[in-house]
């Protein structure tokens, strides 16, 4: 018998399936939906909570004033900025492929509400950041790499992963941390609409997950979590160059690390929570990637010292932020020129 996670990992097949009859059959789709009617409600919660984005900046820079950029912040947010525009614009491209590709109708409906979320985003941020003369960066080379490996994957469960449980939730901490430091005005309401669709998008895993990876074998689990492993170690090595670029924000990196794992934490607690409120076994949230608070310290330990960090420690540290900003120039080197 072909299980969910059997369909989810498989390749995708070069002849299309059309139309998916069984969508038409009210015993089928009964059963199926009863399960995932909250998944439809995101559908109608991003229809609720649409919004023009050329009408809020135009009402935002009426309210505020033209947007005066301070001048001594404007480099170091180019290269924030670039992480999360292009970001944007691969999730754009992802939540595509998830509404062609999800199969019930629920979450081809949230999937489907999240394009128009994120094309929204990146037409918005681009915009902002035009009126406000700032650069438009190119990607540093750890960011696109993770980018390309989520827009390349054929594997269903690799994309739903790594967009909507890891992408989205690092975008809803960093604009919420950029939204607080309130570097200018306009910009700083506007990304309030980001955070909110954000934290909207990371619920279609939230609800979609827990049935799959259920169904995960061994081998398909451990496959999982390396997968995840991979994208975490290069979003530490992605942060570690923007360092410099988060201080002189005034934007504290290290709180922003702690708040993204507490993040996912709870993502974690309400998949679990969603299982045994079905009635299923809520270990079945495996293959996800999971540190216990003891690493969580440690890793924060490692990355933002403090005054008592001993020096040995600081001059690892030194090396590794030294070696991740060469390999994000060599990576950088090789994407192609346009």
């Amino acid at each position: 018998m072909t299980t969910l996670a059997d369909r989810w990992l498989r390749p995708r097949s070069a002849h299309t399936q059309f139309p998916p009859y069984d969508l038409g059959d009210p015993t089928i789709v009964g059963q199926a939906e009863a399960r995932t009617s909250t998944l439809a409600r995101i559908y109608h919660k991003g229809q609720e909570q649409a919004w023009d984005g050329r009408t809020v900046m135009d009402e935002l820079i009426a309210k505020h004033g033209e947007i005066r950029f301070p001048v001594e912040k404007r480099e170091a947010f180019e290269r924030i900025a670039a992480v999360l525009l292009w970001g944007e614009l691969a999730a754009w491209s992802i939540s595509a492929d998830l509404a062609l590709r999800l199969e019930d109708t629920p979450s081809k409906m949230a999937a489907s509400s999240q394009v128009f979320d994120e094309a929204r985003h990146f037409y918005v941020l681009r915009e902002y950041m035009w009126r406000a003369g700032l650069d438009v960066n190119r990607l540093g080379g750890w960011s696109r790499r993770l980018l390309v490996e989520l827009l390349e994957t054929d594997n269903l469960l690799y994309k739903v992963v790594g967009m909507q449980l890891l992408v989205e939730s690092t975008a809803v901490v960093m604009f919420h941390a950029i939204a607080e430091a309130q570097l200018e005005p306009v910009l700083t309401d506007l990304l309030y609409y980001f955070e909110r669709d954000e934290a909207r998008h990371v619920g279609l895993g939230v609800l979609a997950l827990p049935s799959v990876l259920a169904d995960l074998n061994e081998r398909e689990a451990l496959a999982l979590w390396w997968f995840q492993t991979k994208m975490q170690l290069e979003m530490v090595a992605s942060g570690m160059t923007l360092h410099s670029s988060f201080n002189v924000l005034g934007i504290d990196q290290a709180a922003l690390n702690a708040h993204s794992f507490k993040y996912h934490h709870e993502i974690l607690r309400r998949m679990k929570a969603g299982q045994a409120g079905r009635g299923a076994d809520a270990s079945g949230i495996k293959g996800l990637f999971q540190i216990s608070k003891k690493g969580q310290d440690r890793l924060q330990g490692l990355l933002f010292p403090t005054a008592a960090t001993p020096a040995w420690q600081r001059g690892l540290l030194d090396t590794m932020t030294r070696a991740a900003l060469r390999a994000d120039r060599w990576l950088a080197s090789r994407a192609p020129a346009t």
